[in-house]
């Protein structure tokens, strides 16, 4: 039985509970603003024109359909800026799954899930950890893994998906617990314009969750 120590739980939840730590996104989410859309396309404009007429076409086409873009959250970053729609924050932490969560998700893996993962979604139910926005939720995962089997890992239907592998994050790179090994399974779905073979598409990004959540721990 794969099981995470107290210790690393305990580190996992601190920070967890740090929201500008909590993902990997969440520092650009907390110094989010909330801002009319008029100031929001000046700003986008005074960065390049090309971004302002970008942000214009975007409400132009709302507009075509009838709708008017609501006050959105503006944040500028080293990478440049971006605005959502999503309120300023970041994201709170879920409630863990229910039991019926996780009797779903047993039903479509056809396995036990295993113990270090229903540890770390003891926590919460995702939304912390690797991932641009953390850990997928447990009924996402669910979602995920049927369109996954349905349309391969590059999203084309090239490349069969495994049923042992439960989709866990989104980063650059896609992460997957495989159920037969607990290892934690990368794929590229850009697999073509990187100049990769199909057998090439999965690798092994972590030995174990627990080397997985180590990684997370010691990143910035």
């Amino acid at each position: 039985m794969r099981i995470l120590s107290d210790d690393l739980i305990d580190r996992i939840t601190r920070r967890a509970l740090d929201p500008k730590r909590r993902y990997m996104t969440a520092a650009d989410d907390e110094r989010a603003v909330s801002l009319p859309t008029e100031d929001i396309a000046q700003k986008f404009g005074d960065s390049s024109s090309e971004a302002g007429d970008v942000f214009r076409q975007m409400q132009a086409r709302m507009a075509s359909m009838g709708f008017a873009m609501p006050t959105m959250s503006f944040v500028e970053h080293p990478g440049g800026m971006s605005a959502s729609s999503q309120p300023p924050g970041a994201k709170p932490l879920a409630p863990p799954p229910s039991d019926g969560d996780w009797a779903a998700l047993e039903a479509l893996a056809g396995a036990p899930i295993p113990a270090d993962l229903r540890q770390v979604y003891a926590i919460a139910d995702g939304g912390f950890g690797p991932g641009f926005t953390g850990l997928h939720t447990v009924q996402s995962i669910g979602a995920n893994c049927e369109d996954l089997r349905r349309r391969g890992p590059d999203y084309c239907g090239t490349i069969l998906y495994p049923l042992c592998f439960l989709p866990i994050a989104d980063e650059t790179l896609n992460f997957h617990y495989d159920l037969d090994t607990g290892r934690i399974i990368s794929s590229n779905q850009d697999w073509e314009n990187d100049g990769l073979d199909p057998e090439d598409v999965f690798d092994i990004a972590h030995q174990s969750l627990a080397a997985m959540m180590e990684h997370w721990l010691r990143s910035a």
